[in-house]
């Protein structure tokens, strides 16, 4: 009788023990789930910040495909773990959308050089971590890999422009401090860069005739010449320059 009592009490416990570890096994299983949507959806939401913060960039049709297929593909990895979820359907939805034409009015602008040095070097730095961040985007942006080197050559160019610039304005600035051989190595700095790009834009060629003029310049008509990047148009006005607070990635995540 006790034998059988004990037989009893140790098959309970057995049983006891087998649900907690399967009811352990299946909680562990659905954390895991939960880490790995969000990991997919963490990638989605940082690429799709990135295009909205270089919104105003010129960074070309190419760039923007090849982020918005990388947003989209994370979240087609999460429908594939949770495939009832509306909210990442009616986003994917939205993204194929977009990617069906995803030009940017920002892309037929000129790109806006901040009158401020400390802007304008967070525009430099921003837009070389978009070139990097689009490189490692190759692998996972399948049909569209080979549009990565168009984009990354694009934005390369904008950073060219944008350091071309920042030797111009600096160059500027030491006019008016009356140092003239510094603003003569700025000049020349800005004018070897130009002589290394092969195939110069619209953009280019007007900032090449502009560098020209200081060059030819006194120094006296240097400085007070207005340079044409620096023209406060309307269009300079309405857009938000990129500012060292900005973060274009935002903070890391670990997991």
């Amino acid at each position: 009788m006790n034998s059988t009592i004990i037989i009893a009490i140790l098959a309970v416990l057995f049983i006891c023990v087998a649900i907690i570890t399967a009811i352990q096994k299946r909680e562990q299983q659905k954390a895991a789930l939960r880490q790995k949507i969000a990991q997919y959806r963490y990638r989605a939401n940082q690429a799709s910040s990135i295009l909205s913060n270089i919104g105003q960039l010129p960074i070309g049709i190419e760039a923007r495909k090849v982020i918005l297929q990388y947003s989209l593909n994370n979240l087609k990895a999460i429908r594939q773990l949770s495939p009832h979820d509306e909210t990442n359907n009616k986003n994917i939805e939205t993204l194929e959308n977009h990617l069906k034409n995803p030009a940017s009015a920002a892309d037929k602008k000129s790109l806006v050089i901040p009158h401020d040095i400390e802007h304008l070097k967070a525009q430099i730095n921003s837009l070389s971590k978009l070139a990097q961040y689009i490189i490692k985007l190759q692998k996972a942006s399948g049909d569209l890999s080979g549009l990565v080197p168009v984009a990354v050559n694009r934005i390369m160019a904008l950073i060219a422009e944008s350091k071309i610039c920042a030797y111009i304005q600096q160059g500027k600035s030491s006019l008016t401090k009356h140092e003239y051989v510094q603003a003569q190595r700025n000049f020349s700095t800005a004018q070897d860069m130009m002589n290394k790009i092969p195939n110069k834009n619209e953009r280019i060629t007007k900032l090449e005739l502009d560098l020209q003029e200081l060059i030819n310049s006194t120094p006296s008509k240097a400085e007070n010449t207005e340079l044409l990047f620096n023209e406060n148009t309307k269009e300079q006005q309405e857009d938000k320059p990129i500012t060292p607070e900005d973060n274009l990635f935002g903070p890391k995540k670990k997991w």
